[in-house]
Parts: C-alpha cells; sequence; structure tokens
C-alpha cells in the first residue's frame, strides 16, 4: 500500500512538472513562426504586464527574414549553424544591445550583428499606451541546399 501511494505521487509530481513544461512550450509556441524560424521574447522586464502589441517588423517576420537574407553577405560562414541573437526593440523602435548568445562562428556572429544594425525601425511593444522597451530572441539557422 506504502508503494502504492509513493508511485501515486511520484506520477502527480511529474504530472505538474509536464503541465509547467507545456505551459512553457505553449508561450514559445505563441509566437509569430516564419520558415521554421521561432520568435522568443524575454518578459523579464514586463512579467505580469499586458502589452497590448508585441514588438513587430514592419510587415511582419517574413519581411524580417527577407531583410535579412538580402543584407547577409558573409561568405565563408558555416551554412549548417544554428545561432541565437537577442536584441531590444526600444520605444523609438530601435534596436539596442545585440548580441549573439549562440553562434557558430565569429565572421557569422559579427554578420548578424552587422545586419541587425542596418535594420529599419521596429513598431515597438506597447504598454498601457505607452510603447516599451523589449527584449527578443530570434534564432538564424542556415541551411545549406
Amino acid at each position: 500500500m506504502e508503494s502504492f501511494l509513493a508511485d501515486t505521487q511520484i506520477l502527480e509530481y511529474s504530472l505538474n512538472e509536464m503541465k509547467k513544461i507545456l505551459l512553457i512550450l505553449a508561450f514559445a509556441l505563441f509566437s509569430n513562426l516564419a520558415s521554421s524560424q521561432e520568435l522568443l521574447m524575454d518578459t523579464e522586464d514586463v512579467y505580469g504586464a499586458e502589452m497590448s502589441q508585441l514588438p513587430e517588423f514592419p510587415g511582419g517576420l517574413d519581411e524580417f527574414f527577407k531583410f535579412f537574407n538580402s543584407q547577409f553577405k558573409a561568405q565563408n560562414s558555416n551554412r549548417d549553424s544554428k545561432n541565437l541573437v537577442a536584441f531590444n526593440v526600444e520605444p523609438d523602435g530601435s534596436l539596442k544591445k545585440i548580441r549573439l548568445l549562440k553562434f557558430s562562428d565569429s565572421e557569422t556572429a559579427a554578420e548578424i550583428i552587422r545586419v541587425l544594425k542596418l535594420s529599419p525601425k521596429w513598431k515597438p511593444a506597447m504598454k498601457n499606451g505607452k510603447a516599451i522597451s523589449v527584449e527578443m530572441k530570434i534564432p538564424i539557422v542556415f541551411v545549406s541546399q
């Protein structure tokens, strides 16, 4: 009987952990997807706040990747790589604190930062009718074709 209760408690604990993981995954999937690229947002600065508008590249995420691909020029970058870039979209729509959290090589990292510095201004996140700064994380994946 004791073993049955212990197994039940373990199962209940596992289900609670799975619910937490599913909630986190649901939040990540809530973000827009574009050609296998997922948009992640760090909500540390706005945790618990209700944003009426998420930051958005002019024309949406598809346009962001078109812009990025048209500007990216690194010749020797690793063409089969996964990179993760983070930056803040400021209240005026500019990008600040651009940094790579994961990158395949230094040439690719430098080129990703260069291209993001060329980015047109984004629509900023809005909270209570006021533009706010929000950190964005976007995976940049290169695949050989």
